[in-house]
């Protein structure tokens, strides 16, 4: 009488197929999830700028200002101030802008080494835009001095504008 045996678990290269498949299936993830991340980071600073030119637009629209300390001119862009009040005596932050958006470069993305901090700035034209650059101590950015600083915008996250890209000519 032939025995048949009955196989019980798994062979040896059974298992080093299915470990096999498994790492590189995590290899995958890994090199993914990054890329991802880094693109959500820029996302969620394209939606911040386009919030901010919504608020600063309205708060014009109520107050014929933009809302900073002193108003932007042909040659300079103004930081914009989230204590600004219009008119009526609403706040700028709280009455149009219901978030204080997020100053921390390397959760909006941006190169931790052309600045910690994100500045966010108004031309005289109302166009939003944020900098790694500090203002100077009037809160202004001068085109002339500042002309070749990296500007963001709502449709232009990736730095390839400059302050002299978005002021008035």
């Amino acid at each position: 009488m032939v025995r048949k045996l009955r196989r019980k678990g798994f062979t040896l290269v059974e298992l080093l197929v299915v470990v096999i498949i498994l790492a590189i299936l995590a290899s995958i993830v890994v090199g993914v999830v990054p890329a991802a991340t880094a693109r959500a980071k820029k996302s969620a600073f394209a939606t911040t700028l386009s919030v901010l030119q919504s608020a600063v637009d309205r708060f014009y629209a109520e107050s014929n200002a933009y809302p900073t300390q002193t108003q932007p001119d042909a040659t300079k862009a103004q930081q914009i101030s989230m204590n600004a009040q219009d008119g009526l005596g609403a706040q700028f932050l709280g009455g149009y802008l219901q978030f204080e958006p997020n100053s921390k470069a390397v959760d909006m993305g941006l190169n931790a080494a052309d600045g910690q901090t994100v500045y966010y700035g108004v031309t005289p034209t109302g166009r939003v835009f944020a900098t790694q650059t500090a203002p100077a101590a009037d809160g202004s950015w001068d085109k002339t001095t500042n002309g070749a600083m990296k500007v963001y915008t709502q449709d232009k996250v990736d730095g390839s504008l400059t302050l002299a890209d978005i002021m008035p000519k």
